[in-house]
């Protein structure tokens, strides 16, 4: 119960529509109570010629018999059924109109809230840092924005209209039959706390199996998701029937934890219902005993508490049908919350010092770098000064830790030893949102969004020109095959640009960092999907662009930065080398063989 709990704060902004739908509630348990009781009237008309009315004026059951017959009787018994049948009509009309009022509110708020939340939970995922993308499984947040929240919000569905009417109808109707005879309904009710702590049982069990369901759930999102991106890859080594028989084996499992959820769900009414049939054939014995043998009940009211106890099992059947749905609900919203209560292990600074430009140096003192602490260190002891303005390149293997110490200048991590200083101050000390702007970051592994190209090259800015966007393209050498394509920059690119090159889509993405006009460029082997003729465009594009800025590159590919003021090489997390190219080439002797390799030697 305590996820219902967290739930209910999204609901107390729509008390009105919640106070609304309790009057509605009202007003149909009312109405249906009418209903089954005129029905009862109804049948005793039919059979009897009449209604009878009730000598002890003081108890409920003689009031209501009174009452009803004031209401009904007529001069002529076709006239008593004519009153009763359009009484009946009425009756049903009111349950049913409020029945749809008390609907309308309840899925207002179940919507309403539904959006909230969901809204909530995926700007609670944007703030995480990106260890947390790289700890949780990708099936399991896409499960949980969409199909756990889905879970959630039908499972509350089935239950929000239930969980006011039902009980209060079933009170009512409870009333009516004590009323009517209070030993009968005694009688009728002996088994009801057994029947209850069955489906108490089968409910806690059900919970556990819709935390299996939304599990496999995740499993196969994540499956489907890796499948859809990686599909070039499945093609060129034609695993298409074995990862077939992967996923079908994944639904088997789905299919497999789904069916024993639904058993126990499918339960519940059978048996409730098998009860209730036991119970009301027992008193159909009990009490025509009582009306034909003894006298000691009137036909009428015994009619009447037939039909009421009918009426009782339908909130009974009901509630024992929430309590699963409740369960269900309990597992979706587990999940949910576990995403939602997620901290980032970024901490934040409490009085954040303002950064807007970068003026002097970067520091690196003692930097040492491990994702876990049960994992090695990826980077150890750096230690690097890089001025403003100075143009540097990062090299080494692959695996030597050159994209790790990038990802660390922008705060994506914290230092595991060490410290990063900005102009004397260390990066925690800042908002790491406004650190970031100093940055226009191109990666090795272009991100392109299913939007138009001017909007993918805009990306993260207001306020942007066309003409601005234009002078970007061309500055990464783009717009040329833009201007060729039939909605030249309105261009949709396509899920993860997957309509244009590897080259068309590096110059995009260059073109978005440019855009930013960043203090501090980040390029993560930015020109590795490029020809030749195009990367040395592009080298000579940010050249001139990047002019009183620093640049940092990480690449593998020496000839891409042998002009570089300053080239830093890394081997195995350590720098074995710095300086300028013919310099390395004469005391670095991993750089010397990774330059060898490469044909500059």
């Amino acid at each position: 119960m305590n996820v219902l709990r967290r739930f209910w704060p999204y609901i107390r902004p729509y008390w009105w529509h919640m106070t609304m739908s309790l009057l509605a509630t009202l007003l149909f348990v009312a109405f249906n109570g009418a209903a089954y009781w005129l029905s009862a009237s109804f049948l005793a008309a039919l059979f009897q010629g009449g209604l009878e009315t009730a000598a002890d004026s003081g108890s409920l059951n003689a009031l209501l018999k009174n009452a009803t017959a004031a209401l009904l009787v007529a001069d002529t018994p076709q006239g008593t059924l004519t009153r009763a049948a359009l009484a009946i009509v009425i009756a049903f009309l009111g349950k049913n109109l409020f029945a749809y009022m008390q609907l309308w509110y309840v899925s207002f708020v179940e919507q309403r809230v539904i959006k909230s939340l969901r809204d909530e939970l995926f700007s609670k995922l944007m703030r995480q840092d990106l260890a947390f993308f790289q700890r949780e499984r990708r099936g399991d947040l896409i499960s949980g924005v969409l199909n756990d929240v889905e879970q959630f919000n039908i499972a509350l569905n089935k239950s929000f209209t239930k969980l006011i009417r039902d009980p209060v109808n079933a009170i009512l109707v409870l009333i009516l039959l004590l009323a009517v005879s209070w030993k009968l309904t005694l009688a009728a009710l002996i088994v009801v706390p057994a029947v209850g702590s069955v489906v108490m049982i089968i409910g806690r069990k059900i919970k556990k199996h819709a935390v299996r369901v939304q599990e496999r759930i995740a499993d196969l999102t994540g499956r489907l998701h890796e499948m859809i991106a990686g599909i070039r890859v499945v093609k060129a080594f034609t695993a298409e029937p074995r990862e077939a028989d992967r996923f079908h084996r994944l639904t088997g499992r789905h299919f497999s934890s789904a069916l024993r959820q639904e058993k126990l769900r499918r339960l519940v009414i059978p048996l409730n219902e098998i009860v209730g049939v036991l119970i009301i054939s027992a008193l159909l014995y009990v009490g025509g005993e009582l009306v034909l043998v003894r006298g000691t009940m009137a036909s009428e009211d015994f009619i009447r508490f037939l039909v009421l106890l009918f009426a009782l099992l339908t909130p009974l059947l009901s509630m024992g049908n929430l309590v699963a749905n409740i369960r269900v609900a309990e597992a979706a919203g587990d999940r949910v919350f576990r995403l939602m209560d997620s901290v980032p292990t970024l901490p934040q600074p409490t009085t954040p010092i303002p950064v807007s430009s970068f003026k002097n140096q970067i520091r690196l003192d003692g930097l040492s770098f491990r994702y876990s602490d049960d994992t090695p260190y990826v980077l150890e002891n750096i230690n690097l000064t890089i001025q403003h303005g100075e143009r540097i390149a990062i090299v080494g293997r692959s695996g030597s830790g050159k994209s790790t110490l990038l990802n660390l200048l922008p705060r994506f991590f914290d230092p595991s030893e060490g410290a990063i200083i900005y102009d004397g101050t260390d990066l925690r000390e800042f908002n790491p949102n406004e650190l970031r702007k100093l940055f226009g970051i191109v990666t090795q592994d272009v991100i392109l969004f299913h939007t138009s190209i001017a909007e993918n090259i805009a990306y993260g800015l207001d306020d942007v020109s066309d003409a601005q966007i234009r002078a970007a393209a061309q500055a990464a050498h783009a717009n040329e095959f833009i201007h060729e394509l039939p909605e030249s920059y309105n261009t949709t690119v396509g899920e993860t640009g997957a309509l244009f090159s590897g080259g068309q889509r590096q110059r995009i993405s260059i073109a978005r960092a440019l855009l930013r006009n960043p203090e501090i460029v980040l390029l993560d082997e930015a020109t590795s999907a490029l020809d030749v003729e195009s990367e040395q465009a592009i080298q000579a594009a940010l050249a001139r662009l990047t002019e009183g800025r620093t640049v940092i590159t990480v690449t593998h590919r020496l000839g891409a930065v042998k002009d570089s003021s300053r080239i830093i090489v890394l081997e195995k997390g350590r720098i074995v080398g710095e300086g300028r190219h013919d310099e390395l080439l004469k005391s670095c002797e991993e750089y010397r063989i990774l330059a060898e390799s490469q044909g500059m030697v």
